[in-house]
């Protein structure tokens, strides 16, 4: 998986979804009858109808000028201790209007001394304008739920975007107490985007505090939800706590160790949906660990249970691990159906071909294993555990009641593979098959099993999900002194590639 990297939030990606404070601030157009209304009365006292007024003046006066004056006057006039319980829904709207407008101003800082922004009372004490605008939303978004709606876009206007986009910019250069006090400061405002809590995330991990850290990841997974403009994030979020989770199991002993391995099952459960192969993969086999670690390997079954149940919910990678992980712990049944669903994914899968051939000779289904047999030699013809594959097949109808007849062609049929496979002059075996956005990769090695040096031509071709040849690459490997090995790679830019075959070395 590819390192995560922060971006700076665009300007355009929360400015243009919300409405900037360019015309008054007034309620939204009246919706349709049937639909709850957010009902903001800006008429009285008068004190409430002449800040109605000055925003409207701040507004224009944001087109060229400096509206700084008229939000002074908004906050002055509805801080007065006497208005304190006058219309006071009214008021707050109003107030979070010029606080959060005012945040936007050149020279304005995010706490001030109260007088600085207009209020008379205890005027040399500070105000925090942020806590102070969220206090004025949060009265309003309470007055009704039509009202949170419509309170939404005030959270998320300038002055958060570029606390915000702060927060991330200081976690970038290693400035960790910066980074910490901007995103704390976003949360003052804006509690339900995910983007503060990934840098606290990354601040407390930094710093080794992992419980903070946890908690942090587990907000960020929160609030992305389901929301696909996080998705990204969200994922990352989900792979960090994981794998924290995992790295404190292995590190903790006794009680602790199985709590935190429980922690870390449920943690690492949603990851073995990725349909990436290498992500499923490693969140499989992680989660064997994990229920090891917690003491409850017979219920090892529930990592795999719902993937035999709706396959087509998980990747590849996942799906062959879990039928690796059902093989360690002889289930062959459960192993071919998770190898069988494989296959249905990707008929030129070698691995599952393989596992599957052996899971249903483990199973006893020696018929139903020679297909599988079949097609991995026709793709793999020079790895001699394939053909052994065969003498297992005969070994296991051994087993069976059969005549003397049909004995001696089960025994002449196991001998016969039997020397197949070790006598093959020519081993191939792979140690990559990678497939990604850069490319298709494949690497193993080539065993000269004769007497003599020899250099062998390895032609491959890459298969498409219907079988069809992409493309075909040749690596000569040598010379390879007799006994010995030599290593091979080959990479082509192209994707999509399901498998691969190649032409048998004689």
């Amino acid at each position: 998986m590819k390192a995560f990297s922060y971006r700076v939030l665009a300007a355009a990606t929360i400015v243009s979804a919300v409405p900037a404070f360019a015309q008054n601030p007034a309620p939204a157009p009246a919706p349709a009858a049937t639909e709850a209304q957010c009902e903001i009365d800006q008429n009285k006292p008068k004190e409430v109808a002449r800040a109605t007024l000055s925003i409207t003046k701040a507004n224009a006066a944001m087109k060229g000028g400096d509206p700084t004056k008229d939000l002074k006057d908004v906050i002055s006039a509805l801080t007065n201790p006497s208005l304190k319980n006058e219309n006071p829904v009214g008021r707050a709207y109003l107030l979070a209007s010029a606080y959060v407008i005012l945040l936007e101003q050149p020279g304005i800082q995010a706490v001030m001394p109260r007088s600085a922004v207009g209020i008379a009372e205890n005027p040399t004490a500070t105000i925090d304008l942020f806590a102070a605008a969220d206090s004025a939303i949060t009265i309003v978004e309470n007055s009704s739920p039509a009202c949170a709606v419509q309170m939404a876009p005030f959270r998320q206007q300038k002055a958060w975007l570029d606390v915000t986009n702060a927060a991330i910019n200081a976690l970038n250069a290693n400035k960790l107490d910066s980074a910490e006090i901007y995103a704390k400061r976003s949360l003052t405002l804006e509690r339900k985007s995910p983007y503060p809590y990934t840098v606290l995330a990354s601040v407390a991990k930094a710093r080794k505090n992992y419980p903070a850290m946890i908690e942090y990841s587990r907000q960020v997974i929160t609030t992305a939800g389901e929301d696909t403009a996080y998705a990204d994030v969200k994922v990352r979020a989900q792979y960090e706590l994981a794998t924290t989770l995992a790295e404190r199991v292995k590190a903790a002993t006794g009680a602790e160790k199985k709590t935190l391995a429980k922690e870390a099952i449920a943690a690492w459960i949603p990851l073995s949906h990725s349909q990436d192969n290498v992500e499923g993969t490693i969140a499989v086999r992680t989660l064997e660990e994990m229920y090891k670690a917690a003491g409850d390997s017979a219920q090892i079954n529930k990592i795999y249970a719902d993937m035999i149940a709706d396959p087509a919910k998980y990747g590849e990678g996942a799906l062959l691990q879990a039928g690796v992980v059902a093989s360690t712990f002889k289930r062959p049944d459960d192993a071919a159906l998770l190898f069988e669903a494989v296959v249905k994914k990707n008929p030129y899968s070698r691995d599952a071909l393989n596992n599957i051939a052996a899971s249903l000779l483990q199973a006893g289904e020696n018929d139903k294993a020679g297909p599988y047999i079949a097609k991995l030699i026709a793709m793999d013809p020079n790895n001699p555990d394939n053909y052994m594959l065969y003498a297992f097949q005969y070994a296991g109808k051994l087993k069976g009641k059969v005549d003397a007849k049909t004995q001696k062609v089960y025994n002449d049929s196991l001998v016969y593979w039997n020397n197949k496979s070790e006598k093959m002059p020519v081993k191939v075996a792979f140690t990559e098959f990678s497939r990604n956005s850069e490319g298709t990769t494949l690497a193993g090695d080539i065993e000269n099993r004769g007497t003599t040096a020899k250099t062998f031509a390895l032609t491959v071709d890459f298969l498409g999900s219907d079988g069809s040849v992409l493309f075909t690459e040749t690596a000569n490997v040598g010379p390879i002194a007799p006994k010995a090995k030599k290593e091979f790679k080959i990479h082509n830019a192209k994707t999509g590639v399901y498998g691969y075959s190649y032409k048998p070395i004689l």
